[in-house]
């Protein structure tokens, strides 16, 4: 069940009490709204319009937002995985501090963004546009810049490896030599 005409949420109420009845909130006008923290899950949300609405901190996962609105819309903090957002406009958004993990941005418009300090891990930018967007302190993993239709003047740096990845790593390794001694000797 989709919303058939682009039906405009008054309140955050008003959202949540129709997110209970319904997951598609296709064409939706949510523009404006104070929606932080809230949690957007398992939702088919193409072509909403987030325009200019507050999404700090919020959790925007496992949806579907191809060809949503979210010009100026406020995300920092936010998390952001598992996220089709094929050609989404976040022109001018504010996503600083975000973290941006297994989302499609394919021909995504980011221009005049703001990614300070955010950090993405394996997200698709094929042809999407960081005209003018802000990349101070941001970090990235898996992250193709060279395919954007315009890459960012400032390529956020690697995200560093933890300290402890190291030490994790060589403990696999050295139960695998001693499992792999174990099981030679048992065949003796």
């Amino acid at each position: 069940m989709s919303i058939e005409e682009s039906i405009k949420f008054e309140s955050r109420e008003e959202i949540t009490e129709t997110l209970r009845l319904n997951r598609d909130l296709s064409g939706a006008d949510l523009s404006g709204l104070d929606l932080s923290g809230i949690k957007l899950t398992g939702l088919e949300m193409a072509g909403a319009d987030l325009s200019e609405s507050n999404l700090e901190n919020a959790v925007v996962a496992a949806i579907n937002m191809e060809g949503a609105n979210l010009t100026a819309a406020r995300l920092n903090e936010a998390q952001i995985a598992a996220a089709n957002m094929k050609g989404v406009s976040l022109r001018g958004a504010q996503l600083r501090a975000a973290r941006i993990n297994a989302a499609n941005l394919e021909e995504a418009d980011l221009s005049e963004a703001d990614l300070t300090g955010s950090k993405w891990f394996l997200v698709n930018v094929s042809g999407a546009d960081f005209s003018g967007a802000a990349t101070d302190g941001a970090q990235a993993s898996g992250v193709e810049w060279s395919k954007a239709k315009v890459p960012p003047a400032e390529i956020p740096g690697p995200i560093p490896v933890p300290p402890w990845v190291p030490a994790l790593l060589a403990g696999f390794g050295l139960l695998l030599v001693v499992g792999i001694i174990l099981a030679w000797r048992r065949r003796r």
